[in-house]
């Protein structure tokens, strides 16, 4: 690529980049909730499919950006990374904006998302500890296997939202005062911009690990995932603090199932070979405690109760938040 940057101009595009990726993915979402009211959706699937969507954005295109610049690590750190920062978030939000009774309210469509989202996360901590090669015809297994479970999860997620399996209040935001054309109108938008601006964050990652000689997986499990996960935990705090936690709970886990898929298609993307077999130890370690961690969420899911502050024998919010700062450092140090 033409564009050299040393390290400041690195570091000053990967802030602007990430300040633009914040503002404009959180207008996607803002905008994706807009139209979901006016077609009439429920919470479950909003925060699922539309919301996910609209703030996995910046994973979709910063993991397609670092494949083609051969960067597959930075496109798996991210991923995984931000897989594990999501679940660290919502315990978070739980505890500091009065959601800690949140689980006590959710649909049992809640169940079916966060059970999508952990065998998706686990399938693809399989590849990486497998080093999944195989390629046939520039197509992998593991990228199809995960698009196909992808896709099911999906269907089963819309079939329990439509037979009453989801709740379907609606979120009294923004939406009513604004009409569909300007939800679509400010989600195309905001698409475009977040588009440019993540391609000019997977970029500018990439030279700050060559500038600083960090790894570029560590920086994709911190620095990247940090700022694309950003929407979603802006979200999660919006829709807990106007009492709707289904959206906040379906746009996180949403986000994670959505985030393999999109590793999926960085893998397809990856034209040297199998995005699987070209990663470290490091990925090893981001991998297996994202689904440790989004184990423990899908045990707080399936007990309904008080998540604790403090707890060391059941789901707690240190509990958590330790776990994902021990996978930090273990990446860290196999970096």
């Amino acid at each position: 690529m033409a564009l050299e940057l040393n390290l400041l101009g690195a570091i000053l595009l990967f802030l602007g980049a990430s300040a633009v990726v914040v503002f404009s993915a959180i207008a996607l979402a803002r905008a994706g909730d807009v139209i979901a009211e006016r077609t009439g959706l429920g919470h479950l699937w909003v925060g699922s499919l539309l919301i996910a969507g609209a703030t996995s954005l910046p994973e979709l295109v910063t993991n397609v950006t670092a494949v083609r610049i051969d960067n597959p690590g930075l496109a798996a750190g991210n991923i995984l990374g931000a897989n594990m920062l999501n679940v660290s978030n919502l315990a978070i939000i739980a505890a500091v904006f009065g959601g800690r009774e949140i689980y006590r309210r959710l649909s049992k469509g809640q169940e079916y998302l966060a059970i999508e989202a952990f065998i998706l996360t686990a399938l693809a901590a399989t590849y990486v500890i497998m080093g999944s090669d195989s390629n046939w015809f520039g197509v992998t297994p593991a990228a199809i296997s995960i698009l196909v479970v992808y896709l099911v999860g999906s269907r089963v997620l819309y079939v329990a939202s439509k037979s009453g399996g989801a709740a379907t209040a609606q979120v009294q935001g923004d939406a009513p005062g604004k009409s569909l054309r300007w939800g679509w109108t400010v989600f195309i938008i905001s698409a475009a911009v977040v588009a440019v601006s993540a391609w000019a964050l997977a970029f500018s990652a990439d030279a700050i690990a060559d500038e600083t000689g960090i790894s570029a997986s560590f920086i994709g499990v911190l620095a990247v995932a940090i700022v694309t996960t950003l929407p979603e935990l802006t979200v999660g705090i919006t829709s807990i603090r106007i009492g709707a936690p289904e959206m906040a709970i379906a746009g996180l886990y949403g986000s994670n199932a959505f985030n393999i898929a999109i590793l999926a298609v960085a893998d397809l993307a990856y034209v040297e070979g199998s995005l699987f077999g070209s990663l470290d130890e490091s990925h090893v370690y981001a991998g297996g405690f994202a689904v440790l961690l989004m184990g423990i969420g899908l045990l707080q899911m399936r007990l309904r109760q008080t998540l604790k502050y403090f707890a060391l024998t059941e789901p707690s919010t240190v509990l958590i938040v330790a776990i994902y700062l021990l996978g930090l450092f273990l990446v860290f140090r196999a970096a």
